[in-house]
């Protein structure tokens, strides 16, 4: 995300915003509503790479090695433990490991290996956790299969926050021009936006775009390759951001 840079960079210096809007496409919404949520709506991400070495050798002999394969495979299992095992189950937590890389030929026993993935968390002790749970579990899995590891941890975009004033205002203008019914209170995803480094900076609200349509089967998520928004919403989402500007342009005129 470049939220991070372009406020170093002085986004926000000259003059600073009173509030900032963003918004996302959601196919789990009807085209023709939006979804709010007033404080954590989307979640933090942050992004993890382990890498494994161990020893090759041939695979008819994998005594003679340190199969990075199979303590590559211990790591995956150990690391969903820290979700259904040391965290609150009533504090939402993903960790996914999205890659797994490792050797070059079928009788070959891998001397080393690469997980990537992300961990996802709303609750600012939660994310705490994770990440020691995940250096002491990195440690002490390849210990144990006589490997070595190195753990590359980075915290990547905080939680997406909604200012409760703001969000309240929001709502009223979005209900104005799209009608109670089409302006509906949603649950946090787990998927994460650079726009919360903006909404730490000044009070923020961020909502989502309805694109589905369940009449036709366009309901396949974001970032799939099927994929496939109504695009009646367009419309729709011109109008929710005209009205939140001038929303709030009126609250400034009219407020302290």
């Amino acid at each position: 995300g470049g939220a991070r840079l372009m406020l170093a960079e002085g986004v926000f210096d000259d003059p600073k915003p009173r509030a900032v809007f963003g918004l996302h496409v959601m196919p789990t919404l009807e085209a023709g509503t939006v979804g709010w949520r007033a404080d954590e709506i989307m979640a933090a991400a942050d992004i993890f790479k382990i890498t494994v070495r161990g020893r090759t050798t041939h695979g008819s002999a994998p005594h003679e090695g340190v199969d990075a394969v199979w303590v590559a495979s211990q790591l995956v299992g150990a690391l969903q433990g820290i979700v259904s095992r040391e965290i609150d189950a009533r504090s939402p937590t993903v960790v996914s490991v999205g890659t797994l890389h490792a050797g070059n030929r079928f009788n070959i026993i891998a001397g080393e290996a690469e997980l990537t993935g992300t961990v996802r968390t709303l609750d600012p002790a939660s994310r705490e956790h994770v990440e020691a749970a995940m250096r002491r579990m990195v440690v002490a899995v390849c210990a144990a299969h006589r490997a070595e590891c190195a753990l590359d941890y980075e915290r990547f975009n905080p939680p997406v926050v909604n200012d409760a004033a703001l969000t309240e205002r929001a709502v009223v203008s979005l209900e104005t021009v799209l009608g109670p019914a089409a302006v509906r209170e949603t649950e946090p995803i787990m998927a994460a936006e650079d726009f919360a480094e903006l909404a730490r900076a000044v009070p923020g609200f961020y909502f989502f775009l309805g694109v589905g349509n369940q009449a036709r089967g366009w309901t396949s998520y974001v970032h799939t390759a099927t994929f496939q928004p109504d695009e009646r919403s367009i419309a729709v989402g011109v109008r929710a951001a005209a009205a939140l500007l001038l929303g709030e342009l009126e609250a400034g005129r009219t407020g302290p």
